[in-house]
């Protein structure tokens, strides 16, 4: 961006959530970092699932490892996996943070992870969690728990994704509404660009009217950012990847409100572009 915007609206707290895989701690990476570039706290969130500890309390109770032997699901045993987890994520969270120069804590609460952690967050928060964690042992891309958190969470959402191939530079791409939601849009990805990031491409969303000299959402990225490059309306998530695999950004922003997201699934949105999200109010 040619002129940083004012830090109103800016997050107070970066939330992550773990559970001690590996797409967990590139996310907390992830979330350390934006903690550091915003002047934000950084919270750290493990939730010891309740449910599984119920269902390792029947006597009938089995798990399937990856290499497909089942053995007994046992109370002890799972409890006893849940504090390795929890002193892991621990331990990764005070060299991250201390790397980053942040301040951070770790809540590890019982419970349902969906529950607990909306419990945790408000719409002054940034919250972070990883695309793919244990749903891979699954073929999943993205698991129920990032779905149901995207859309129940009241604030900004960014489901971290660590990109395929190095990108350069830090800039950044916004799908944009016409009109005044898409000066909305516009003003929270402003708020939530770290210093370096520049606002590199601007994707009409696909409902949008044809370029408009009177829009507002245009003018306003005529005022703030006028180095920004408007692409052509992504029609799907598929066609949006494509933009995004040939343009030199490094995260995605996009509204809830976003037509692109209404009439397309939004796991099918994630899962196609292999890019950080992030989904604003």
């Amino acid at each position: 961006m040619t002129e940083r915007m004012p830090e109103q609206g800016s997050p107070r707290r970066v939330v992550v959530l773990l559970d001690a895989s590996r797409a967990s701690l590139e996310a907390l990476e992830a979330a350390a970092e934006l903690a550091a570039q915003l002047g934000a706290e950084l919270l750290a969130i493990f939730v010891e699932e309740e449910a599984l500890l119920r269902c390792a309390g029947y006597p009938w109770a089995r798990e399937m490892g990856l290499s497909g032997a089942v053995r007994p699901l046992e109370t002890g045993i799972e409890e006893q996996r849940m504090r390795t987890r929890a002193e892991a994520i621990r331990k990764a969270l005070a060299q991250t943070g201390r790397h980053r120069g942040v301040h951070y804590r770790l809540e590890v609460c019982r419970g349902g992870v969906v529950r607990e952690t909306l419990s945790l967050v408000n719409r002054d928060d940034l919250l972070v969690l990883g695309k793919v964690g244990y749903a891979r042992a699954r073929g999943l891309r993205i698991g129920s728990t990032a779905r149901a958190i995207v859309f129940g969470t009241p604030g900004p959402v960014m489901v971290f994704e660590r990109p395929l191939r190095p990108r350069t530079g830090h800039g950044v791409a916004v799908v944009v509404e016409p009109g005044e939601p898409g000066v909305r849009t516009l003003t929270r990805a402003a708020a939530l660009l770290g210093e370096g990031e520049i606002l590199a491409r601007i994707i009409p969303d696909h409902a949008a009217p044809p370029p408009d000299g009177d829009d507002p959402a245009r003018a306003w990225a005529a005022r703030h950012c006028p180095n920004a490059q408007w692409l052509t309306p992504a029609g799907s998530p598929t066609a949006l990847a494509r933009h995004l695999s040939r343009a030199p950004v490094d995260k995605l922003i996009i509204s809830r409100r976003s037509a692109l997201l209404a009439e397309h699934d939004t796991r099918s949105l994630i899962e196609a572009v292999q890019l950080p999200v992030l989904v604003v109010p």
